[in-house]
């Protein structure tokens, strides 16, 4: 049976009702009455799905150029290649550097050298304007490596010092120079022990002579007081003289340059170092400033093994960009001839800066973490350095007042305690750069004293071997208003200007990303009115298909 239209009832338009009438309504083809619909929301979908994704991928690709941009301001900042700011900074600091040394005075010789527990009494400090500058600087062809030489010179400071003068402050201590004698008797009295008799005997009398010819023609004594000017920056040694004379044309003894013609002394007032190289950074920030050489040498030949020898780490000014708080900063410290290494200790901010406090952790004291080749002796707490002191002098570094020391140092002797905010090293790390912008090194220099029986001078002694300390050192430098205005000026506006502008081009390209949303939102608007324009005109007065406005 047909309808109206001659078409079958399988052919005939599916009957939909409206307003309570029911009548027939022809749909578009292939279903459009519904699928019209429904590729019209698909486009919709798709435009504002193109829209979002096109701003989230413009904001992260800003980002991304933000990352990059700094990256590579700061590695051109920090490599020490020609005409950067960090080798400008560098080789020239402009920061004011301090020495300052603290003198053990002993105050009880006469009962220390016969047995009983030393006192000592805290001296200082006497300070000096420290000034390093380093010259003839030159680079390989490809600007990865630095090779210098460096001056380092040391001015008086009266007012610091609380108008202490070295020159007329006198300190009772040790004597250095005839330690390191004495003790190279000891061995040649230990080596003549293995001697046949009648010569052990004879050599063993012979250096006792020497002994007591030293102390009746030079009156060369175990404790001796002198100007702590001549402490520090040297003194003519009567019998050194008479050695280093008797020596000089002597070439199967080489002890020239340990006896300096006479001249003892623990620190230069002038002194030059070099050559020196250093990788600068350039194609690989994380070598930035670290050591290939210094002084000439590679190694350090006076330790026992291959690992000790080695000169690792940077000089302490210059680190790495991108410091974080787990990485280890190894340095090498020239007063000590080895590399040691900080940790993190806190966060800290100075004159608007952020930076990483890194500290000397109590490993680097113990010896159950160091290099057989370091010679560690006695318990944790010192460093030995008697292989590389001149004439082999027993001199043991800790931290002053021997801070993170075993007690038995502290039970050896009586003295003023530690404290660590004014007796630790740290390092001040601003980690964008890598710089060190403040920091101090503390040092106390310690010798170690036994009981001899052969040798007079010794005999008497403690019969516990004693760390006697003889001063500690602080070298200083840190930053003022000036120098944090300059560096804040150099790299964090810079580094504010790169991120705006990345976030400039960031909300432009979101600004066009929501744009294109509300385009294609305005666009999908329009095809829905002219569908549903189209629908109105097909179907009359009806607007919509199905709903019966009539109740």
């Amino acid at each position: 049976m047909s309808d109206d239209d001659g078409r079958s009832p399988e052919e005939q338009p599916l009957l939909r009702v409206d307003g309570g009438r029911g009548r027939r309504m022809k749909e578009s083809k292939c279903g459009r009455c519904v699928s019209s619909r429904a590729c019209c929301g698909l486009l919709c979908c798709i435009m504002i799905t193109t829209a979002i994704i096109a701003a989230v991928l413009a904001v992260l690709i800003s980002y991304g150029i933000i990352d990059k941009e700094v990256d590579k301001f700061i590695a051109k900042q920090v490599s020490l290649t020609k005409g950067s700011a960090a080798t400008d900074q560098w080789s020239k600091p402009g920061a004011a550097v301090y020495m300052s040394f603290y003198m053990f005075n002993l105050t009880n010789k006469d009962e220390f050298l016969n047995g009983e527990k030393a006192t000592i009494k805290e001296i200082g400090p006497f300070v000096y304007n420290e000034s390093k500058t380093k010259y003839n600087l030159r680079w390989n062809s490809d600007e990865t490596i630095l090779e210098y030489f460096e001056n380092t010179s040391y001015i008086f400071n009266k007012e610091k010092s609380n108008r202490l003068d070295p020159s007329h402050v006198n300190i009772t201590t040790i004597n250095l120079p005839l330690i390191g004698f004495l003790l190279q008797f000891e061995k040649l009295i230990n080596i003549s022990a293995t001697f046949p008799p009648p010569i052990n005997t004879i050599v063993k009398d012979l250096i006792e002579t020497i002994i007591t010819e030293l102390n009746k023609d030079f009156n060369e004594k175990l404790i001796m007081t002198r100007p702590v000017s001549e402490i520090l920056w040297g003194y003519e040694d009567p019998f050194l003289k008479f050695v280093a004379d008797l020596l000089a044309n002597v070439t199967f003894i080489d002890l020239h340059k340990e006896l300096n013609g006479g001249f003892f002394q623990l620190e230069h007032q002038t002194d030059t170092a070099g050559p020196n190289m250093v990788y600068t950074g350039k194609g690989s920030p994380q070598t930035t400033a670290q050591y290939l050489m210094y002084d000439g040498k590679t190694s350090i030949t006076g330790w026992g093994t291959p690992y000790a020898q080695m000169i690792n780490g940077t000089e302490a000014l210059l680190f790495h960009p991108g410091v974080s708080r787990t990485d280890v900063l190894d340095v090498y410290v020239d007063e000590l001839f080895r590399s040691g290494y900080f940790t993190y200790y806190k966060d800290i901010t100075e004159f608007d800066i952020k930076m990483y406090q890194f500290r000397l952790p109590q490993k680097e004291l113990q010896k159950a973490y160091q290099d057989k080749g370091f010679y560690m002796d006695g318990p944790d707490g010192v460093l030995n350095l008697t292989a590389v002191f001149p004439l082999n002098v027993p001199i043991f570094v800790s931290k002053p007042h021997f801070l993170d020391a075993d007690e038995y140092y502290t039970n050896d002797i009586n003295g003023p305690p530690s404290n660590r905010d004014k007796h630790d090293s740290f390092l001040n790390v601003e980690p964008i750069t890598g710089a060190v912008l403040h920091a101090a090194k503390r040092l106390q220099i310690n010798i170690q004293l036994k009981q001899y029986e052969d040798i007079p001078d010794l005999s008497h002694l403690p019969i516990n071997t004693t760390y006697l300390p003889l001063l500690w050192v602080e070298e200083t430098g840190s930053l003022n208003e000036s120098i944090a205005s300059t560096f804040r000026d150099t790299v964090y506006k810079p580094i504010n200007t790169i991120q705006i502008s990345a976030i400039t081009v960031a909300s432009v390209s979101g600004s066009v990303g929501i744009l294109l949303l509300l385009i294609f939102l305005m666009v999908g608007l329009c095809k829905l009115e002219m569908y549903m324009k189209r629908r109105r005109k097909r179907n009359g007065e009806t607007a919509y298909v199905g709903l019966n406005f009539n109740n």
